[in-house]
């Protein structure tokens, strides 16, 4: 929907030193990305009992 932001949380790529973005998918289930210089995958699953953290380090 034009006009509604979008749900994110930042990650840091150690992989690479670079920081992004990564966004909830359309079903709202998970938040996946990229890193953007080697592609590293990452998804963080939305759930019960999960953390309300909004930066992460992936490895």
């Amino acid at each position: 929907m034009p006009g509604v932001p979008r749900k994110y949380v930042g990650v840091m790529f150690k992989c690479c030193h670079v920081y992004t973005r990564i966004y909830l998918n359309k079903a709202g289930t998970a938040y996946t990305g990229k890193c953007p210089k080697c592609a590293a995958k990452i998804t963080l699953k939305v759930g019960a009992g999960g953390s309300d953290s909004r930066f992460w380090t992936a490895q």
